[in-house]
């Protein structure tokens, strides 16, 4: 029998979305998979719509706290509660393709491999959408893009590297494959795209998201203060991704001044968000309650 392949998807009045993505995972052309959805106290029909498609837990920040990222603390509940031989971490945003999953247990087998990164599209309308999807297309090109981060993987990795560092916010997927890395695990890359959909994107939206990976960022700095030139290259505006697919920016130059008339927006916004984490400290409240089977 194939082995198991946990999907985890975190959520949070995601009913607008959720449909699509879960439909997307059981059009998989792999079926031996479960579904595991972390919810963070919802309010709309998040949870009805997630019950009709696999087990249900409630786990998040406290309701009452807004502008708290606590995804990757849900990240974690999910793939600790996953019984998969394997594990991957979705948003509800996203869309998988349907060989995904079939490609990425291949791969994992035949190249001996301990993760899979896969190469998000993004996909949505209005003009900032466009944006994102020429500077996804950028780091999808290069083949060593230090926003590559793996998402796929064995569970018994997982339990090794003892999961995801939830105190580093939106931080945490390039955390993990660094760990992945210095700890001598194989990643591949998968030939097989996903797509990320940001729907009608706008500037106020980049900003309030920015705002709030901000706030996290300081503890990723600190956590790897002792590799300088590391954090320079990752978070450098003129990235080794934008220069290798330069000509890629030049064949479509008003997309190309926009993403990076959005990328200084969104410097600018986890400036704030550092700034504001400085001098306001903020502790995140999870709560959890008994989890529903569908």
């Amino acid at each position: 029998m194939k082995p198991l392949v946990s999907i985890v998807i975190p959520t949070f009045n995601s009913q607008h979305l959720l449909v699509d993505c879960l439909e997307s995972v059981k059009k998989q052309t792999y079926k031996n998979i479960e579904v595991v959805i972390v919810d963070g106290f919802s309010t709309d029909k998040t949870v009805h719509i997630a019950k009709k498609y696999g087990n249900v837990h409630s786990y998040g920040r406290d309701p009452k706290q807004k502008n708290i990222f606590a995804v990757p603390h849900q990240r974690n509940y999910g793939m600790y509660k996953a019984k998969g031989e394997y594990l991957y971490y979705i948003d509800s945003d996203m869309r998988l393709t349907p060989t995904i999953v079939e490609t990425c247990v291949r791969l994992i087998q035949e190249k001996n491999a301990d993760a899979v990164i896969v190469p998000e599209e993004a996909a949505g309308e209005g003009f900032w959408a466009k944006c994102r999807t020429l500077e996804k297309s950028c780091y999808n090109a290069s083949p060593d893009s230090l926003t590559d981060s793996a998402r796929f993987l064995k569970k018994s990795v997982f339990e090794k590297l003892e999961g995801l560092d939830a105190t580093l916010g939106g931080g945490d997927d390039w955390d993990f494959q660094h760990r992945l890395n210095i700890h001598g695990y194989k990643t591949v890359k998968s030939p097989v795209f996903i797509y990320h959909y940001d729907g009608h994107l706008t500037l106020k939206r980049i900003l309030q998201k920015e705002f709030i990976y901000g706030k996290n960022t300081l503890a990723y700095f600190k956590k790897y203060s002792h590799n300088k030139s590391y954090l320079f290259k990752q978070f450098s505006f003129l990235r080794k991704d934008f220069l290798l697919n330069a000509a890629k920016l030049m064949n479509d130059p008003i997309h190309a001044v926009g993403m990076f008339v959005m990328k200084c927006i969104e410097y600018l916004a986890v400036s704030a968000g550092m700034m504001y984490a400085f001098f306001r400290k903020e502790k995140l409240k999870i709560q959890s309650v008994a989890h529903e089977k569908k």
